[in-house]
């Protein structure tokens, strides 16, 4: 996460981060979550995203992005002191840009 006073121009307060996620559109993508400690959920509501990590378990599902754009999600899972500073971030990219 972004702390306060390091957000830029037209960054989001609480919802961006430091190291976003990039993934290729049009691609098949296979997501595995696991956790380390509570159950947290990732998710990025605008791509149709939504899968628990648990703890001792491996859960997996598939995602297809159809669109280039920056997505926005949290964990959407009360998972303690610091749940509402869990921000995820999505860079849907070209899959030349994901390769290169």
């Amino acid at each position: 996460m972004v702390a306060n006073d390091e957000l830029e121009k037209g960054q989001l307060r609480l919802l961006d981060v430091d190291n976003s996620l990039a993934l290729p559109v049009g691609t098949i993508i296979r997501m595995l979550t696991v956790s380390t400690d509570v159950i947290h959920s990732f998710a990025v509501p605008s791509l149709g995203i939504k899968v628990d990590a648990l703890p001792g378990r491996l859960n997996q599902t598939t995602v297809l992005i159809n669109r280039l754009g920056t997505f926005y999600g949290q964990c959407s899972e009360l998972c303690g002191a610091y749940h509402a500073f869990m921000p995820i971030r999505v860079d849907a990219v070209t899959p030349g840009q994901f390769i290169g």
